[in-house]
Order: C-alpha cells, then structure tokens, then sequence
C-alpha cells in the first residue's frame, strides 16, 4: 500500500490516552502494534493525549494535546485518517462528556476532511435523549465502524448505523507464559451502585482470605487505587499490597503472583485471562458481561450466596490453554484495522 507524501501522519489515534488508565493505555499499544502489521510506521502516527509528553515518550511517537482547540486542529490538519481505538467513548454513565468531546471531535475530523474509523468500540449505556442522538451523529460518519460487543451492535442497528463486531484490540497482545503464584489479585472501581457491582467482589474476596489465600490489589487507574487503599484501610477488604501497574510488563510481573483473579474493570478481566488466571467479573457494565459470556469468564451476583458458584473453585480451575482462540483473536483485530485502513488510505497516482 502506498501513502500520500502530503501530510506527515497516516494516521492520527485517539482515544482516553494519557490518563493514567492502563486499558486505555494498552488500546493504544495494541493500535501501535496492529498498524505496525499493517505497514504503517510510527514515525507515521500521532496520538492525541491529556499528557502529550508521556505519551510521545512512552510510545515513540508524535503526541497532540487533546484539551488545545488549536492543536487539535493541526493534528487533524496533518493526518490522513483518525481512528478511535477502542474503549467506551460514546456512553454517559459516567458523564454525558465523552459523547460531547467525541462527536466535537469527529465533527472537527469531517471539517478538515480526515475521514473516521472506529475500531473496537463499546456502545453505551445511553440513558439521556441527548447522549443517544450525539452517539447516532458521530458513528455515523464514521467511513468504519466495528464494536467490540453485541450490546453495542443492537445499539447502533436501532439507530439505522451498520456495524462490524470485532476482539478487543487488547486481546491482540502478545503475552507470554508465565510462572503462577498461590494468591488472587483483586480489582475495584467507582460505582454509582457500589451495593451491585462492588459488594460480591468484596464477599468474594474476603472468603479467599478467610481460606487463607493473600490477595493483592490491582488498580487500573487512580480512582481504583483511592478506592483499593480506602477499602483496605478500613480492614472490609484485606489487601497484602496494592500494585499500580503502568504497562502490560508490569501487569504481567503481578500476575506471576497469582492463580485467579476477581474484579471489576474489562481490561482486568482481559489482561487475567490472557495470562491464564482464574477469573470472576462482576459485571457492572454490558460490555463486561459481554465479554465474560464469550469466554466463559464467571459472572458474580449481588446476592449473599451463589449455591451454583464456589469463589474456591477458582483457585483449581484449569488455565485457559485455548491458543487456538487467541490466535484467532489476534488476527481479527489485525484484520479490521488492515480494512480501516484500506477503505481510507488509498493509493494516490
């Protein structure tokens, strides 16, 4: 494939970056690696981020400020084709904000004439009117579009927008064996229903310490680490240590520790059973569910007692040794981004 020498970047990523997220951060790295496959070089990509010096520093390659109007612009005005990612960009559980910043952005894209592809993405929870009609005017314009899961897929088929289903780009990530401890790491995030999703993931863990089994904490971003140290300080969920993994290396290293895994957030889940821990998700978000249905991921429930469930089963569950199904996965996601960028980037003559 041949690119146009008239502007610097192919293409232009954005998405939660710079945020100190590490899913968001690993949808980047898993972008950077499938555009790699794809024949696209680094020095041809650009990022926009919340902290643009991390993120060049970190990946090696041009980075915008996502919050600057101006920069913004440049780097629309610079760039060939913008994807977004992955992630939960277009949902207002947490805040209409992101359907607001999204669709300025892809409104912005079409001003410039930079075409859109997304990639990898989950659809929702759409609960306000406003939010819906964003979300329907910004995919919309999007030259691809692929989701991440069928509650997004059924989400967008009632607004009249066609769709591809596709892995987590996440997924596509090399991860090697590793040697497995005796302990359960523990993730927690923010809940407007902390009495739903948080509460079974506490139960269960606090049984795994009453067995005897050390847990350690896992936190994804910096909400999760306040709520992990608060919880832990006020003895309801005991913690041995807390860990802040900043990159796929150093997820993998915490997870050398463990057997099994029980949490909240999707790139949890993800990251645990690539590395083949025993995992439960309490599913505070459709695509959480999603996925755990599609793996055979155990889905906890808000009740006292689950006589179908015995949180100790995870500890002897066989690892998930299906290569196969990973390899799969791998080279679909390796697919959708060879086909956004094959409707784009076209050859110029």
């Amino acid at each position: 494939m041949y690119y146009s020498t008239e502007k610097k970047f192919d293409v232009l990523l954005a998405g939660y970056f710079g945020f100190g997220n590490l899913g968001d951060e690993l949808l980047l790295e898993a972008a950077l690696e499938n555009l790699k496959e794809c024949g696209t070089s680094r020095d041809k990509i650009a990022a926009l981020s919340n902290d643009p010096e991390e993120t060049c520093s970190r990946f090696g390659i041009e980075a915008f400020d996502r919050w600057s109007v101006r920069e913004v612009w440049k780097a629309l005005g610079k760039s060939r084709l913008m994807i977004l990612p992955g992630g939960g960009l277009f949902q207002d559980a947490t805040s209409l904000k992101s359907c607001v910043y999204y669709w300025g952005l892809v409104r912005a894209a079409a001003v410039k004439s930079t075409p859109v592809a997304a990639l990898g993405q989950s659809v929702g929870p759409l609960s306000g009117k406003f939010a819906g009609l964003l979300t329907k005017d910004a995919l919309s314009k999007c030259s691809y579009l692929a989701v991440r899961d069928l509650p997004s897929e059924r989400i967008l088929t009632s607004m009249g927008i066609s769709c591809e289903i596709m892995p987590d780009p996440v997924l596509s990530l090399e991860v090697e064996n590793i040697q497995y401890g005796k302990a359960v790491l523990v993730n927690v995030r923010p809940t407007p229903e902390p009495e739903v999703y948080l509460r079974p993931v506490i139960r269960e863990a606090r049984i795994l310490r009453r067995n005897g089994i050390e847990l350690f904490g896992v936190a994804m971003s910096g909400e999760d680490e306040a709520l992990l140290k608060s919880l832990n300080k006020s003895g309801r969920l005991p913690l041995r240590e807390i860990f802040s993994p900043k990159s796929l290396g150093e997820f993998l290293k915490i997870a050398s520790l463990a057997r099994a895994a029980v949490g909240m957030r999707l790139h949890f889940g993800i990251l645990s059973t690539l590395c083949g821990l025993g995992v439960a998700l309490s599913p505070y978000d459709p695509k959480v569910s999603s996925f755990a249905e599609i793996w055979g991921v155990k889905q906890l429930k808000n009740e006292e007692s689950d006589e179908n469930f015995d949180i100790m089963r995870l500890l002897t569950k066989s690892r998930f040794s299906d290569k196969k199904t990973f390899v799969e996965s791998r080279s679909q996601v390796a697919v959708n981004f060879q086909r956004a960028l094959e409707r784009i980037l076209i050859e110029d003559n």
